[in-house]
């Protein structure tokens, strides 16, 4: 039961990262055509040249989670008897055998291609309007296959680039990339460096995987455990910030008991039973698992950052190397290419007249499952990679007051305490928007992006009242604010604070009374 919600949390996951589909942004009047690379939002179809919804392979959202959920019944049997017999070999195959085959038309082959038909709309990358002013951020979108290796696709950006200018008469584009937007942007940069210093004039890049991200690089490498402190934090956020609970009291109640549960010590027991688990089965069964699915897909492997990639192939495709050759240097190819030089690769773009900036969310846990799911997020993106580097506390945390006072300049310290930019590559066109998962993308911030994009780049956090480099978001009324140092807390988050205690006091003592009870029975 424990490994079915594992593998829950884990498709969950999945879905989060991959259902990257912002609303149409009405940014309006650039100089030049902006060209955005959304992550994997693109729709698949099992034969692309006869495409129909009846073929429509990407609508995981809906069909997966529900098929996986009513396949994994079987697997529970085998799982029993794999905790009486400590022999877990026919529960992995069990869960594999019913997994693998619902990715059946997704999954590539074992050189990273699909070959079997499967893949975008080719015509749907060539109906562009023909505009020559005003151009909004969605006008000439960058459609293409999100499954394959970056190095693939850039070539394809590159073409698309030559295309928008023909059609606009414009001799330079803005390269706007989201998430794995950013690395086939990098990829194409990196491979076609002088087009890209003659045909951009900009670069964005919003929540960027270009360098890795910690909890992609965790589940490729097989480093996934359980805290029983980040599995409270996660729960008593989404139960009291996530509206998964309507009635007010009934989600603080909740919250609070699973504090208590955790101060008690019983939530550490279900976290180490998984973690067990874990160590039993994890090494048969997540390679598989990701050679079935989401690991046969370069674009994916390009996110698993320096600090993981080495461990993840071995723990991936030790004793396969031969087999799965040709994938192995599609992956190659990006890391030592592309990804390991990109620091360097990106100052010297700036050096060459491309501005380039950078927006990061944080503030929002990611999920619990991985050793770093402590630091800052936006859920999926950690702030360390996605800023290029800046420094921050753990989540629920600030920087303390020692690391403060030995700045010699503290003027990248967040208000909140939690950030300090001055550590970022581009630490003056780096904003950091607070409370905002990776998923939403509101018009609220299509108005910095529009501000960056209309100076050339030239704008930097300390130009623009409005667009301070730490901004609040408000959800209720989508609005991005200059970020202040925070006040005493509100009244009313204090009375909240005094009913989570009166609950935690009130579950301790009784949990203390029942343990008292029944060392007495004994």
């Amino acid at each position: 039961m424990k490994a079915k919600k594992l593998l829950s949390i884990l498709l969950a996951f999945v879905l989060v990262f991959t259902v990257f589909s912002p609303a149409v942004i009405a940014a309006d009047n650039t100089e030049y055509p902006v060209i955005y690379v959304a992550g994997s939002r693109h729709p698949l179809y099992a034969d692309k040249y006869n495409p129909s919804d009846n073929n429509r392979i990407w609508k995981i959202g809906v069909d997966v989670g529900a098929t996986v959920k009513e396949a994994l019944g079987p697997c529970l049997k085998e799982l029993a008897k794999g905790v009486v017999t400590d022999d877990y070999d026919a529960y992995c195959d069990e869960l594999i055998n019913t997994i693998v085959p619902l990715f059946k038309n997704l999954v590539l082959d074992k050189n990273g291609e699909a070959s079997n038909g499967s893949g975008i709309v080719e015509s749907a990358r060539r109906s562009y309007p023909k505009k020559s002013g005003n151009y909004g951020l969605m006008d000439y979108n960058f459609i293409y296959d999100w499954r394959l290796s970056p190095m693939v696709v850039s070539v394809q950006l590159k073409a698309h680039i030559e295309r928008v200018k023909t059609l606009t008469g414009k001799d330079k584009v803005v390269l706007i990339g989201r998430c794995m937007g950013a690395n086939i942007i990098s990829a194409y940069f990196t491979e076609y460096y002088s087009h890209a210093t003659e045909n951009v004039d900009t670069i964005l890049m919003y929540e960027p995987s270009n360098i890795g991200l910690d909890i992609l690089g965790a589940i490729y490498s097989g480093q996934l455990s359980l805290d029983a402190d980040t599995v409270d934090r996660f729960i008593n956020y989404y139960i009291t910030n996530g509206n998964l609970i309507e009635d007010e009291t009934t989600a603080e109640f909740i919250a609070a008991l699973v504090s208590v549960l955790n101060e008690m010590k019983i939530l550490g027991i279900g976290t180490e039973l998984v973690n067990k688990l874990l160590e039993n089965v994890g090494d048969k069964l997540i390679p598989e698992l990701l050679l079935g699915t989401f690991g046969s897909f370069p674009s994916y492997w390009s996110m698993v950052g320096e600090e993981y990639y080495e461990d993840a192939m071995d723990f991936v495709f030790g004793g396969r190397e031969e087999e799965y050759k040709l994938f192995i240097e599609k992956n190659d190819d990006w890391h030592y290419n592309v990804m390991k030089k990109l620091p360097e690769t990106m100052k010297a773009l700036e050096k060459d007249g491309i501005n380039i900036g950078v927006i990061v969310k944080y503030n929002i846990p990611s999920y619990p499952f991985y050793e770093n799911a402590d630091q800052q997020t936006d859920m999926v993106s950690d702030v360390y990679h996605v800023s290029y580097y800046a420094t921050s506390a753990k989540y629920g945390e600030t920087l303390s007051d020692e690391y403060i006072n030995g700045l010699s300049d503290k003027k990248y310290v967040s208000p909140d305490k939690i950030i300090d930019a001055s550590t970022c590559l581009f630490p003056d066109k780096t904003w950091f928007i607070k409370d905002i998962s990776h998923d939403p993308f509101p018009p609220s911030i299509d108005v910095l992006i529009k501000e960056f994009i209309a100076s050339h780049g030239e704008l930097t956090v300390f130009d623009d009242e409005r667009f301070t480099q730490y901004l609040d978001y408000n959800a209720e009324n989508d609005t991005i604010t200059p970020q202040v140092s925070p006040d005493e807390p509100a009244e009313e988050t204090n009375a909240l604070k005094e009913k989570l205690n009166i609950f935690i006091n009130f579950y301790k003592l009784l949990f203390k009374l029942l343990a008292n009870l029944m060392t007495s029975k004994a």
